[in-house]
């Protein structure tokens, strides 16, 4: 499987990483050991960074990403739906959702070879290479790469596809991530495109997929209007990917996730809550309205709104985070 694959390429820094830790056990049991005598125990100078270490490719070069023999560009049946999105105003032109919280991921996590997963008009992969990240992307719309990013589409840095038929060869970028675009496959996609998303990364994956079907008519309405066309629980995404390999990052979701619980319906500030999700495949989960001034997007483009939506068993305040590795 997936993992096979990564292990297999990773095979002389897996065993430095489990000789690693049996170490870093050892050395915990002899801290506790110390602690129950009473004794001071001694600092321990260990970074979740030395462990990346192990998996990261070079974080000096700037060469395109292998491709995978025998690559057939392939699209979809829906690919037109996005491109009037983003060519006729359904899509602010320069709009980045993952703008916003992309200096996060440069301070806090180590990668420099990163895919920017339905990267639009490519906006992510130019904050990316302005921080000197060998940044790519790919994006079903191609009207939207020929409109808003010629240069990027012409250098090579961005390309039409489908993330379910990625063209890069196994193992090949540090960072795979991806702002808001998971909501809007098909649910007989969601496989094919975890299993590829997976196959590429060497070591992080990174997410923002939206669970609101706030922006539907009504929230039964799954037409290709309202797009967000793939609602599972964060509890569904998380295992499907564990299926295909990953492996949640819990800590890196705790510093990122913004969470409020004091937001409920017994003190009165929830409103317009839906039932998202499909019983069957996942269950469902509410989500509410809540008032909540939030910035999205790049700060240069002051898109400030006054409302945002919470999961309400979790609180959980989009966007809502994913993280593996």
């Amino acid at each position: 499987g997936a993992m096979d694959r990564r292990l297999a390429h990773n095979a002389p820094p897996v065993l430095l990483g489990f000789l690693f830790g049996a170490v870093l056990t050892t050395v915990l049991s002899s801290r506790q050991q110390a602690a129950a005598a009473g004794a001071a125990p001694a600092t321990l100078p260990i970074s979740s960074a030395l462990e990346d270490d192990l998996f990261v490719g070079s974080q000096a070069t700037y060469e395109p990403p292998a491709r995978r023999s025998g690559y057939v560009y392939r699209s979809t049946s829906y690919q037109g739906v996005y491109d009037k999105s983003w060519t006729e105003g359904g899509y602010p032109r320069q709009s980045c959702w993952g703008c916003r919280f992309a200096p996060d991921l440069i301070a806090k996590l180590k990668f420099h070879t990163v895919l920017d997963a339905g990267t639009g008009n490519g906006a992510m992969v130019r904050l990316m290479r302005s921080h000197g990240k060998n940044s790519y992307g790919i994006e079903l719309s191609k009207a939207v790469l020929e409109a808003e990013c010629p240069d990027l589409l012409q250098k090579g840095f961005v390309e039409p596809g489908i993330l379910s038929n990625l063209p890069f060869e196994d193992n090949t970028f540090d960072l795979v991530q991806s702002s808001d675009v998971l909501e809007h496959i098909h649910p007989e996609e969601a496989d094919a495109i975890i299993a590829e998303l997976v196959r590429v990364t060497r070591r992080h994956i990174f997410l923002s997929i939206s669970l609101k079907g706030h922006t539907k008519a009504a929230a039964d309405n799954d037409n290709e209007a309202g797009r967000h066309t793939m609602l599972r629980p964060r509890e569904w995404w998380e295992a499907k990917f564990r299926e295909h390999g990953a492996v949640p990052n819990r800590e890196f979701l705790w510093a990122m996730q913004e969470k409020d619980s004091s937001y409920t319906k017994e003190a009165g500030n929830v409103r317009d809550c839906r039932w998202e999700g499909k019983q069957d495949d996942g269950g469902l989960y509410e989500v509410c309205v809540v008032d909540n001034t939030w910035l999205v997007g790049k700060r240069e483009q002051e898109n400030v709104r006054k409302d945002r939506c919470m999961t309400m068993a979790n609180h959980e305040m989009e966007p809502w985070f994913f993280s593996f590795r």
